[in-house]
């Protein structure tokens, strides 16, 4: 692998006494497509949201571009869950995508002709420039998701991070993403995204994060994505919980620091 764009170590939060995660290293490639899985409750979004910074890790550290996450947050978009949106705030699907540009800009500083080109080409690439003054409230849940991936777009960023974007979209909209994540790709960009669904892993990801609290595999999609590992990541969540709980039992939580 050529330097990293994510790596952990010895990444560790807790909530409470309970392991959300517990000990995790990997370092993931560029310029792939590479998705997180595991079981529920298996701490896939508490990674995500650790790596950008939104939970401090209880141990642990993570870098991007082999550097602090605050040296680098304008190259990543974030995409998060999208029942972790007040979807009633009063904005257009316009002013929505416009908070990528922000991003860039500055919060009070008047956008250009060039943010509102940008904004425009976001909302066509996912079939919603149409909407573009409708209220977000009055969106379906696939289309919200496309506002909030053309949101991301706008940023202009290098890394993608994305929590669940497939969960309760319709299967033209699933379509549509997927295969603009993957023109992404083609374009350099990286792609890290939540997901769910077994069936579609292979097709959609190069590259496999698996995860049951503690880290299960991380590698290629053809190395990973196997019986033994599939049976490790599914099959253990009650004792892999237990063995961790029984390990904070036993001594006292070693603090790391970098």
């Amino acid at each position: 692998m050529t330097d990293p764009i994510i790596e952990a170590h010895n990444l560790t939060v807790l909530y409470g006494r309970k392991p959300a995660i517990w000990n995790v290293d990997f370092k993931l490639p560029e310029k792939q497509v590479i998705g997180i899985m595991g079981p529920n409750g298996s701490g896939k979004s508490t990674l995500l949201k650790t790596i950008m910074g939104i939970i401090p890790p209880s141990t642990g550290y993570t870098k991007v571009y082999n550097q602090e996450l605050d040296r680098v947050r304008d190259k990543i978009s974030y995409v998060p869950q999208r029942q972790e949106i007040d979807w009633d705030f009063p904005a257009s699907v316009w002013d929505i995508v416009a908070m990528g540009r922000f991003h860039k800009r500055g919060l009070f500083k008047r956008l250009t002709s060039e943010d509102n080109d940008i904004i425009s080409d976001s909302l066509q690439k996912v079939n919603m420039l149409g909407y573009a003054k409708r209220q977000i409230s009055q969106l379906s849940g696939g289309q919200q998701q496309r506002i909030f991936l053309a949101r991301a777009i706008a940023q202009q960023g290098d890394l993608f991070l994305m929590d669940e974007p497939f969960a309760g979209v319709d299967i033209a909209t699933e379509e549509m993403i997927i295969a603009l994540l993957k023109e992404m790709k083609s374009q350099g960009k990286t792609l890290i995204i939540v997901h769910h669904d077994l069936h579609t892993a292979q097709s959609y990801f190069d590259h496999l994060v698996l995860m049951n609290t503690r880290l299960v595999a991380c590698g290629k999609i053809a190395d990973v994505f196997t019986d033994q590992v599939l049976t490790d990541t599914y099959g253990g969540k009650l004792t892999t919980i237990s063995k961790i709980s029984q390990e904070l039992e036993n001594k006292e939580f070693p603090i790391r620091h970098k």
